[in-house]
């Protein structure tokens, strides 16, 4: 047993799970300054340069964190950094990014946000991104609203 604790005692903090609390300053964005950028952050031209952004803008904790939650989970960063990204990476109002989503047929900032923070997470664990089944989600999602808006 006691050859086998440091082992063990290893491979819980390598690959361990996800963290329980994180403390508030782990929650803190760091991103580039962009002077010339509407908010003065750098905005990513796609999702391979949104994931090196995000790798510098956020604690190693966090990234750890996402990392070995489920992917579900990663719904949970919907409202704090979700928003954050629709703001400040111009998701509203028509960033290079925002045009790169359009580009995909995605024109909604909540789901720019949640394909985002979906394909990082993927990222982060080695899986295929899968952005076409992701694309046509958010697609059938729409087309069944306007299908169900009630007519006047």
């Amino acid at each position: 047993m006691r050859a086998l604790l440091p082992a063990l005692l290893a491979a819980f903090f390598l690959t361990g799970p996800a963290l329980a609390e994180l403390p508030p300053e782990a929650y803190r964005i760091t991103p580039t300054s962009d002077p010339a950028a509407p908010f003065g952050v750098y905005i990513p031209k796609d999702l391979d340069d949104a994931f090196g952004e995000l790798k510098k803008m956020l604690s190693l904790a966090l990234v750890r964190d996402m990392r070995y939650q489920p992917e579900g989970e990663m719904a949970v960063h919907h409202q704090g950094l979700g928003r954050w990204l629709r703001n400040n990476w111009g998701l509203w109002t028509g960033s290079r990014l925002s045009k790169y989503f359009n580009d995909l047929g995605i024109d909604h900032p909540d789901d720019m946000s949640a394909i985002i923070l979906d394909s990082f997470w993927r990222h982060l664990n080695d899986r295929p991104l899968d952005l076409q089944a992701q694309i046509a989600y958010y697609k059938a999602y729409w087309e069944k609203a306007a299908k169900d808006k009630p007519r006047r």
